[in-house]
C-alpha cells in the first residue's frame, strides 16, 4: 500500500480509539473495519486471517465487557438482578436517545427505576444501585478504550514493522 493509504489507516485507527470515549461511537468496531479493509486491499499480507480473528475477538470482548462491567458495578453497590437488568436496558435506551450523556442518564435511571419498581426497594437503595451502575459504565468506557489501544497497536505493529 502507498503512504496515503497508511496515513488514512492511522487516522481511522485514531478516530476509533478516541471514539471509544464517546458511548455512541463504536470505536472498536471502527478499528476492526479499518483492519478488515486494509487486509482486503493488501490481499491479507500484513493483516492476515489470524490477526482479523484476534481483532474480532477483542472487539466482541469490548462490547460484552461494557454490559458486564455495568452489571458488576450495579451488583457491587447492592443492586438486585432487577437493577442489573434495568441498568443494561437503560444503557441501551440511553445510547438510542439523542440526549447528551444519555448512556449515563439511562444507566442510572434504569437501575434506579427497576430497583424501586420491580425489586420494591426504597429510594436510597435505588439511588445506590444507580450510582453503582454509573460507576460500572464509566469503568466499561475505559475498558473499551484500553482494548481499542491494544487493537490499534496490533495493527500498527503488523503494518509498519
Amino acid at each position: 500500500m502507498d503512504l496515503t493509504a497508511d496515513i488514512i489507516l492511522l487516522i481511522v485507527l485514531l478516530a476509533g480509539v478516541i471514539g471509544t470515549l464517546f458511548p455512541v461511537v463504536p470505536g472498536t468496531g471502527i478499528i476492526l473495519a479499518a483492519a478488515a479493509l486494509h487486509g482486503a486491499f493488501t490481499e491479507l499480507d500484513p493483516i492476515n486471517g489470524t490477526v482479523l480473528i484476534l481483532l474480532t475477538l477483542l472487539c466482541v470482548v469490548s462490547w460484552v465487557g461494557q454490559y458486564a462491567l455495568t452489571a458488576f458495578g450495579s451488583k457491587k453497590f447492592g443492586s438486585s438482578r432487577y437493577g442489573v437488568i434495568g441498568a443494561c436496558v437503560g444503557m441501551v435506551v440511553g445510547l438510542i436517545l439523542p440526549v447528551a450523556g444519555g448512556i449515563f442518564i439511562g444507566t442510572f435511571l434504569g437501575a434506579f427505576l427497576f430497583e424501586v419498581c420491580f425489586a420494591v426497594k426504597n429510594m436510597k437503595q435505588g439511588i445506590k444501585a444507580g450510582i453503582g451502575a454509573l460507576v460500572g459504565t464509566l469503568f466499561s468506557l475505559f475498558f473499551e478504550f484500553f482494548i481499542a489501544i491494544a487493537m490499534a497497536w496490533i495493527i500498527v505493529v503488523r503494518v509498519f514493522r
